[in-house]
């Protein structure tokens, strides 16, 4: 058997031993991309709690309620991540296309201007991380999965923009046939590093393209580029979303980061938002993945009731708020000495996004004819018992 199948098997085994138990489950991890050439360092432990809040902020119900939530990201060389509690089961898990283990969890209906809560318990390892790399590379495999899947133009394509004419004339002005590829990525992240600039604004440019021409952008941005020049350059890439702990203390924020694909060494870690010292390497024990790829955190369906909303009302019916929660532990060995390298001085005063932000996706539906009906019909019959209560009690 695959081993990625073999993982997934041994996943898909655990969770359903877990979830036998009720709520309390036993720690859940996914199934891992670790490079066989990374050389983890100085590993700090932390435990974190998601909540998640959905408020009904109309005076209408909201029914048949679901949420589709990342719970785990494929496990790093850095980063390993364990789901160790739950408020609430999910009714059903799966992966999605980046390998992330997606949660469905579900509520009949939420009431007018009520809410609900989704708590989510986790613990997690983060590590410096170097990779002790090949003088040489072999061919990519072209019909591999991961070479198709993360070369593919159509892949994120309204952000990552791979092959565009613009990206195209970066890669050929920077980059020579008879590099390897991973001279050709580190060539393009020194061009990212020296051409790109942190718009402390916050104001995400939007797409590889966009920040390429204005030559501003937020993590999401530089992200977005260095995807789509190594795309463009033939070398598969990914985009990681995560949070970067403050100075390791705990509390931090939201962050992208990328991790590029090289023969025989596997997915390599490179932040380009943070530049000089980060190809190919994490000077900290910061960065916790929490999914991969550039895709929504939280997807948000419900039914409503037409004939007591309008699409309009419906459409914002179900607001999302979302929090984290970190504390750093005991770290598992001692803190860097002296003597390792710190982070550049330019590198500290980029801040990270927003840890209230989420990106999420929330879509209404309105209620079928039947389902209309019988909720009216419920609601009239409720309705009449409601008032010949009163009258017997106002007249006996």
């Amino acid at each position: 058997m695959p081993k990625k199948l073999l993982a997934s098997a041994a996943v898909t085994f655990s969770l359903a031993v877990c979830m036998a138990g009720g709520q309390a489950w036993a720690a859940v991890t996914n199934f891992s991309i670790a490079s066989p050439v990374a050389d983890p360092t100085l590993p700090a432990q932390y435990s974190f709690t998601q909540v998640i809040t959905l408020s009904n902020t109309t005076g209408a119900p909201a029914y048949d309620v679901t949420a589709s939530v990342a719970l785990l990201a494929p496990e790093t060389s850095y980063s390993q991540v364990k789901l160790v509690h739950e408020s609430t089961p999910p009714n059903s898990l799966h992966h999605d296309q980046y390998g992330n283990l997606i949660g469905t969890f579900s509520w009949p209906e939420i009431r007018p201007h009520h809410s609900v809560s989704l708590t989510l318990d986790y613990e997690a390892v983060s590590s410096d991380v170097s990779y002790h790399l090949p003088a040489s590379y072999p061919p990519y495999n072209v019909h591999s999965q991961v070479y198709k899947f993360y070369t593919n133009p159509r892949l994120e394509s309204e952000q990552v923009d791979t092959n565009s004419p613009t990206l195209k004339h970066i890669d050929q002005s920077i980059l020579k046939s008879t590099e390897n590829p991973e001279q050709k990525a580190h060539a393009i992240f020194q061009w990212i590093v020296r051409n790109i600039h942190y718009n402390y604004s916050l104001q995400a440019s939007g797409s590889a393209v966009a920040t390429a021409t204005s030559h501003l952008g937020i993590c999401s941005d530089f992200a977005d580029l260095y995807i789509g020049l190594l795309r463009t350059a033939k070398i598969p890439a990914r985009f990681v979303g995560g949070y970067v702990t403050s100075n390791g203390s705990g509390q931090g924020g939201f962050h992208q980061w990328v991790e590029f694909y090289l023969p025989k060494a596997g997915w390599i870690v490179s932040d380009p938002t943070w530049g000089h010292g980060y190809f190919a390497d994490l000077q900290d024990h910061w960065h916790i993945g929490l999914y991969d790829g550039i895709r929504k955190d939280i997807t948000i369906n419900w039914n409503y009731n037409p004939g007591t909303l309008s699409a309009s009302q419906a459409s914002t019916q179900v607001r999302i708020q979302y929090h984290y929660h970190f504390q750093k532990n005991v770290p598992i060995s001692p803190l860097k000495p002296h003597e390792v390298k710190e982070h550049p001085a330019k590198t500290k005063v980029r801040p990270i996004l927003d840890p209230r932000s989420v990106s999420s996706k929330t879509h209404g539906v309105p209620l079928g004819f039947w389902a209309q009906f019988w909720i009216n019909l419920k609601e009239w019959v409720e309705t009449q018992i409601h008032g010949a209560v009163l009258w017997l009690r106002t007249h006996t």
